[in-house]
């Protein structure tokens, strides 16, 4: 008999130093860095984070087992609902189905994550201690003395709130943690897309473009102009740093230092006054055929269209580069007229060089 009352004050002692109170806000408090080291394993390996429900159940359940120090069910409850918030908070992240699994695996395992949470956040009571535990449990005095801040109706809404409550903060933390790195991600790829655009530069000095052929430095010429890099062999590199003015450049100094009637006519087409027009005619005196493709449009649109066909048709048969065999092609199925506006498109058009071959 002595030993039976011994045991039930012992008992009673163990269940005075129950803490619910801070069991429901050591949960709440614990399930922000349980959902980021949630993110973080998922952020790893996805196919991992459903293991986070049955570790985020054991770690809920010891956070609530060590501020509690309880006995009850009702340290169950407050594991179990803890664990619920935390699993929906993951939810939102979308940090549950990483991968190709099964939901009703998921509910499995969710429900063994949720068993871990309730078996971890009560303290065990051995079985010798069952018959003195529930007398205290079942007994007026406890009954009598137990405060209303242990009482259910108190922990268990304020554990689910308080857990959502910081659920949600964390989610929002989450969410921004990654945008802001996402953002940092993009700066990052773009701030080298701009550095490797710019390295695209080359220089336009004298002695640099010396040292390369004429048709390379065309090919530079209409990249710098177009903001489009095709070599020497017409294979498309990629986008290239727009600069119209360094596009005149080369131009000018293949037209004026390598006497190159191609970029004679380019440049006249392009500056459009009597400079141009002085270059226009200079190139086709040297024999360029695009100048003198140019100037029987001028002479057909402006003059006589019947006899500007004639000397297209004339022209046509000394001509070997493919791209003005087009040009001559499309305007006699258009009966020439159709094809007079080109005199108005002042532009460096890629079909000026994709066939040249200059003559040094």
């Amino acid at each position: 008999m002595r030993a039976d009352l011994e045991a039930q004050n012992s008992a009673f002692q163990k269940i005075k130093n129950q803490k619910s109170l801070s069991a429901a806000l050591g949960a709440a408090f614990w399930g922000m860095p349980i959902l980021v080291l949630w993110a973080f394993i998922y952020q790893l390996k996805p196919g991992a984070g459903i293991a986070m429900l049955i570790i985020s159940g054991v770690l809920i359940g010891l956070a609530v087992r060590i501020h509690g120090r309880g006995y009850e069910r009702i340290f169950a409850f407050i594991g179990v609902l803890a664990h619920f918030c935390v699993v929906f908070s993951a939810l939102q992240l979308d940090m549950l189905l990483g991968g190709n699994v099964l939901a009703v695996i998921v509910v499995g395992v969710y429900i063994v994550g949720a068993w871990c949470a309730m078996y971890f956040s009560r303290i065990n009571i051995s079985f010798h201690e069952h018959k003195a535990f529930d007398s205290v449990f079942e007994s007026d005095e406890y009954q009598q003395q137990k405060q209303f801040k242990n009482r259910w109706f108190v922990v268990l809404p304020l554990v689910t709130g308080l857990s959502l409550a910081t659920g949600f903060l964390t989610v929002v933390s989450v969410i921004l943690f990654k945008e802001s790195k996402a953002i940092e991600f993009e700066q990052a790829h773009y701030d080298k897309q701009a550095e490797q655009f710019r390295n695209k530069h080359i220089n336009t000095d004298d002695e640099t473009l010396a040292s390369m052929s004429i048709k390379k430095a065309l090919t530079y010429a209409y990249a710098y102009y177009s903001g489009r890099h095709f070599d020497e062999k017409g294979q498309y590199h990629g986008d290239f740093p727009q600069d119209s003015f360094q596009a005149e450049v080369i131009l000018r100094y293949l037209a004026d230092k390598q006497s190159d009637s191609r970029a004679q006519f380019i440049l006249g087409r392009i500056i459009n006054n009597d400079r141009g027009q002085a270059l226009l005619l200079q190139a086709e005196e040297a024999g360029d055929k695009f100048a003198r493709l140019f100037a029987i449009y001028n002479f057909g649109c402006l003059i006589d269209a019947k006899q500007g066909r004639q000397l297209l048709l004339s022209f046509d048969k000394h001509v070997k580069e493919q791209a003005i065999i087009n040009d001559v092609q499309m305007m006699l199925s258009d009966d020439f007229k159709g094809y007079c506006d080109e005199l108005d498109n002042n532009t460096f058009a890629y079909r000026y060089i994709r066939h040249y071959k200059p003559a040094k």
